[in-house]
């Protein structure tokens, strides 16, 4: 709980803190104000407050806290001029106050510290030192190293006898508030008289020159540090955050100029759409004085036809006066008949087009509106999704900051396990590509094979329920067991001989810093990939039989006959010996092994894989042999990787002393076994092994 209990509740602590929180983050001013909060923790993120804000002040008093390290790092103090601890529960004062080099005012009172440490002597700046009312037993002789320190109060220490000669180095020191009648060096009659005289006999007894204090309207003359290594720490920083902030601004500035350029694109989209509707209505109204043009016309050519007839009609009036004349008449009452109709029928058509034009000029208003409306709509949405794209701008901001130091201190310590990375690489691949090594492996693999093989037969047995030469398979597994143990403590052996050796190396180079890189990439050149790869392409039966011959630690001389389109019958002792097997004896049984492995392969030796080899463990009795003819029709169901008893899932990973039974698997080994699943025997430890 950050906050502890009192009289107020801890939901009004709560808003006290938010306030002041956001207070400091809003307010210019240079004080970072925490005090009465009743805090027990300081919240996360305090110093990198102060050190984003630019504060000069941070007052913690009248609190519970007893650490610091909760608010982040001190080093983000680095500006803080005055810092005010008094009234809490301190028993000590962090080490990193080191880094507040700006420090000018430090108030301790009210506290239970009952000492002050070495790192006070790199607080060149500080001034005032109130450690008034605490558990002190002694001042540190640091103290002497503060220059700039002017006034010094100790009071109420009840166990502070006494002050160390070495602050009669500080010259500057003007004024020491403490209990006269407790001390005793210097004594009462010193204490009594006053600062001036308690440095004087301090001087005296350091057989030093006393100098008097420069007085307290001269504080611009004391002496300035500058500590290359704070400006070390943090001028990365600074330059760091500058970039950043200047990153950000660039964003915003793009995302702002993408925003301006889709709204004008949607304007320019809606004006030439009504642009283009402009014209279209131009054009039918066009259309349509066309079309009213060219049937006047036709009106007005009918009428000239008809008027040229009725004159050749009046031409033959001169013969046939009255029958011409009512022709005339009958044909001019049908004339106006006709272009009355013609008349009718061209307003009726007129009219038709007026009423479709103002219809369709109607419908285009309203779509016209209606695109209106769904273009006022979008420039809502398209204000609201910026309004929204700025919030979570200012969002990523936040959280941009809050995660930068974490991200510092991710890099920090990446680059303090580098080199214990480049150990493990280094010492995992020699331990690979060392040929005792790989050997031991095989071995452990093959004792291992066997143990699981055991385990299995005694399995079947319990299901056909035969119990006879029980006795004997507990010999051999205990056999197996004390070989296979023995075995790992021989692979374990090896493994610290080769890291012993590289450490030598290690300390004869002259520069330590890409040692362990260097030896990985030498490693890796000068490692044969055939080497690195045998273990998965070796045939197990050759290696068996190696096992048997005791030249399995000749391996890696091999390798180049393994891989290569030689025949290994075509081997000879003077081949072995030019490869660098030089003694005779591995040479003769790597040409027996070899000998064996052909004729294994041609059919002509049967091989009983129940059997163990020589060099790894004893011999089996003859009724083994009559055990495995017994349960020779179940040979070929038994696997190599025999499952796990309890979760009958996964394949048998460990192997249980003393009894050795291997018939569990990992995970259902870490459970709360306490003994073997198959003899109930109790459980002394757990050996893992992998059968290859």
């Amino acid at each position: 709980m950050m906050f502890s209990r009192s009289t107020h509740t801890s939901n009004e602590y709560r808003a006290i803190l938010e306030r002041k929180l956001y207070i400091a983050r809003e307010s210019p001013e240079p004080d970072f104000d925490l005090s009465e909060c009743n805090l027990r923790y300081l919240p996360p993120g305090i110093f990198s407050i102060c050190k984003v804000f630019r504060k000069d002040y941070l007052y913690l008093q009248v609190n519970k806290l007893k650490s610091l390290e909760e608010g982040g790092q001190l080093s983000d103090l680095h500006l803080i001029k005055t810092l005010d601890l008094s009234k809490n529960n301190f028993v000590q004062i962090p080490k990193g106050i080191r880094f507040l080099m700006s420090l000018t005012e430090l108030y301790l009172q009210d506290n239970q510290i009952s000492h002050l440490p070495d790192e006070i002597k790199f607080l060149q700046a500080l001034k005032i030192l109130d450690v008034s009312r605490n558990h002190l037993k002694q001042l540190n002789p640091r103290l002497g190293d503060l220059q700039c320190l002017r006034k010094l109060i100790v009071v109420g220490n009840k166990n502070l006898r006494e002050i160390c000669v070495e602050l009669c180095q500080a010259r500057n020191l003007f004024l020491i508030e403490l209990d006269s009648d407790q001390f005793i060096t210097p004594p009462f009659e010193i204490t009594v008289q006053g600062t001036e005289a308690i440095m004087k006999y301090l001087c005296h007894k350091a057989n030093i020159e006393y100098i008097p204090p420069l007085p307290l309207d001269a504080d611009n003359m004391l002496p300035t540090y500058e500590s290359n290594q704070g400006l070390d720490l943090f001028t990365k920083q600074k330059i760091t955050w500058e970039e950043q902030e200047s990153t950000i601004q660039q964003k915003e500035l793009e995302i702002h100029k993408a925003n301006q350029e889709q709204r004008e694109k949607f304007l320019s989209g809606v004006l030439q759409d009504q642009l283009n509707l402009d014209i279209e209505i131009a054009r039918v109204q066009v259309d349509k004085e066309v079309e009213r043009q060219k049937l006047i016309q036709t009106i007005q050519s009918e009428e000239q036809n008809i008027e040229c007839l009725i004159k050749s009609f009046i031409g033959h009036d001169k013969l046939q006066p009255e029958i011409i004349q009512q022709q005339l008449a009958h044909e001019q009452l049908e004339h106006e008949h006709i272009l009355e109709i013609t008349r009718q029928n061209y307003d009726n058509v007129k009219k038709c087009d007026i009423l479709k034009a103002m219809e369709q000029l109607l419908e285009e208003n309203y779509s016209v509106g209606k695109y209106m409306k769904y273009y006022k709509d979008n420039l809502n949405n398209v204000k609201q999704t910026l309004l929204f794209h700025e919030t979570e701008v200012d969002e990523k901001l936040h959280q941009l900051l809050s995660a930068k130091e974490e991200a510092r201190e991710a890099l920090v310590q990446k680059l303090l396990e580098d080199q214990d990375v480049q150990k493990a690489m280094v010492s995992s691949l020699l331990d690979q590509v060392d040929a005792r090594s790989w050997s031991l492996n095989q071995e452990i693999t093959l004792i291992s094979s066997h143990l699981a093989k055991l385990s299995v037969i005694e399995q079947e047995k319990k299901k056909m329920h035969i119990f006879y030469n029980y006795n004997d398979l507990l010999h051999q597994r205990v056999q197996l067991l004390n070989l296979l143990d023995d075995l790992f403590d021989q692979k374990n052996k090896r493994r610290k001989q080769l890291i012993d050796t590289l450490y030598e190396a290690e300390n004869e180079n002259n520069s330590e810093e890409d040692f362990w890189l260097r030896s990985y990439k030498k490693l890796l050149d000068s490692a044969p990939k055939s080497l690195l790869t045998i273990d998965k392409t070796l045939d197990p039966l050759l290696a068996k039989y190696l096992l048997e011959q005791g030249v399995i630690h000749c391996l890696p001389f091999l390798v180049k006959f393994l891989f290569s389109e030689k025949s290994l019958l075509n081997l000879s002792y003077q081949d072995l010996k030019e490869s660098g097997v030089s003694l005779r004896i591995d040479r003769e049984n790597i040409i027996r092994a070899i000998n064996k492995y052909v004729e294994c392969k041609n059919g002509n030796n049967n091989v009983k894989f129940d059997t163990v080899p020589e060099p790894s463990a004893p011999s089996l009795p003859s009724d083994d042999v009559q055990l495995g003819v017994v349960n020779k029709e179940h040979a070929d169901n038994l696997s190599e990787d025999a499952e796990c008893v309890i979760c009958m899932e996964t394949k048998s990973e460990v192997v249980f002393v003393p009894c050795g039974h291997m018939c569990c698997c990992q995970r259902c080994s870490q459970k709360d076994i306490t003994s073997c699943p198959m003899c109930r025997t109790e459980i002394e430890r757990i050996i893992k092994v992998l059968i290859a």
